[in-house]
């Protein structure tokens, strides 16, 4: 892990700040996610559910968890959570959707916390997401494996998170709880789009 003195970059309440900001943020991105799926199940129904079977027929589970394991794996632009829209326009089986996101999703994830690691000495990867990357150390340093989880519940692209800790070189351990962390984070994420989808409908 580099040795960075971080501590006094970052103000002593960081953790708290962090936290109250990432329950902000993390609702009003639902509250978003929520306003843009209902908004296009209502205007464009029809070509969604196009659309959607079409995506289901021709890639399945393969398509959804490949699309995520690369959002998360090399960012790839279309998050898993476009998947998963997709997967439920098209009536994919919802345990399917949700089991193989989260296969792609942590795969993805362990190979940019992996690469990550291999090319620490980088510096264009070490400098990528400054701030980011000392609120990930100084919450690691202070709250070990609980800051890790805290910091996987911000609302930071999980390969940020994946690719910074890693950078970091931060233990194998941390990989491990932000893999954990990631399962609330997509399953709230699909719960919203099950809820926004059906909503549109109506």
């Amino acid at each position: 892990m580099a040795d960075l003195d971080v501590e006094e970059e970052l103000p002593k309440d960081l953790t708290r700040y962090e936290a109250i900001s990432a329950v902000v943020r993390l609702l009003l991105g639902l509250g978003v996610l929520v306003a843009v799926v209902a908004l296009l199940s209502w205007r464009f129904r029809d070509p969604l559910e196009r659309f959607g079977h079409v995506f289901v027929e021709r890639f399945g589970v393969l398509g959804v968890a490949g699309g995520s394991f690369l959002a998360d794996g090399i960012h790839f632009p279309l998050p898993p959570q476009f998947y998963l829209f997709a997967g439920e326009a098209g009536g994919m089986s919802r345990t399917a959707a949700v089991g193989s996101a989260l296969l792609g999703s942590t795969l993805g994830g362990l190979v940019a916390f992996a690469v990550a690691r291999r090319l620490a000495h980088v510096e264009v990867l070490a400098s990528k997401g400054r701030v980011t990357r000392r609120v990930l150390e100084v919450l690691f340093q202070r709250h070990g494996y609980l800051g890790v989880a805290l910091a996987g519940t911000l609302p930071i692209s999980y390969w940020v998170l994946c690719a910074l800790s890693g950078a970091l070189r931060l233990p194998w351990g941390a990989y491990g709880v932000l893999a954990l962390m990631r399962v609330p984070r997509l399953l709230l994420s699909y719960a919203v789009i099950v809820a926004a989808w059906g909503h549109g409908a109506g």
